[in-house]
């Protein structure tokens, strides 16, 4: 019996699974920033500084999106922001 595989299938559960690696260690980048981060005579990283992932998480979200688009993996494009918001906010809690 040939099993049936289907490559989009799999190129999306795998995207989401990165989708959530990348929120998670976005998250955890956050919560060091917030705590430890860098200051100096005019900037700080301290505190809402730390807001300054959230943009980085968008970057990651759109090239994951236009890569999806680019091997017609659907289910991918609908599971990454999912699994991007999951990682960074539920599964570790929030800033």
């Amino acid at each position: 019996m040939k099993r049936f595989r289907d490559p989009s299938l799999t190129l999306s559960l795998l995207v989401a699974g990165a989708g959530l690696l990348a929120g998670l260690a976005l998250h955890f980048l956050a919560v060091y920033l917030r705590d430890y981060g860098p200051q100096g005579a005019g900037f700080s990283l301290r505190g809402n500084g730390a807001l300054i992932v959230l943009p980085l998480a968008a970057v990651v979200l759109l090239a994951g999106e236009l890569y999806c688009a680019s091997r017609r993996s659907w289910l991918g494009i609908v599971l990454l922001p999912l699994a991007v918001f999951l990682g960074m906010f539920v599964i570790a809690g929030s800033f």
